[in-house]
């Protein structure tokens, strides 16, 4: 699962950094608000809510990936 996290978060970094489009993020954002049931796991995830940059998303995301994987 760790593994997973960390691939699929350096994919999505690395699509954006290729991206030469500057609107792409607001764009990508728009259209998963626009249908949110479509895509509940990014609406919950934090994705659409600006308060977090991308390193609080990972770290917030690991945190949560860690808990699942290592019970107290």
């Amino acid at each position: 699962m760790l593994a997973n996290y960390v691939i699929g978060a350096a994919l999505t970094e690395a699509t954006w950094r290729r991206s030469d489009d500057p609107g792409a993020r607001a764009e990508a954002r728009r259209h998963i608000a626009a249908d949110q049931a479509a895509y509940p796991t990014l609406v919950a995830s934090g994705h659409l809510d600006e308060r977090w940059d991308d390193d609080d998303l990972f770290d917030r995301g690991l945190d949560a990936v860690l808990a699942t994987a290592l019970p107290v």
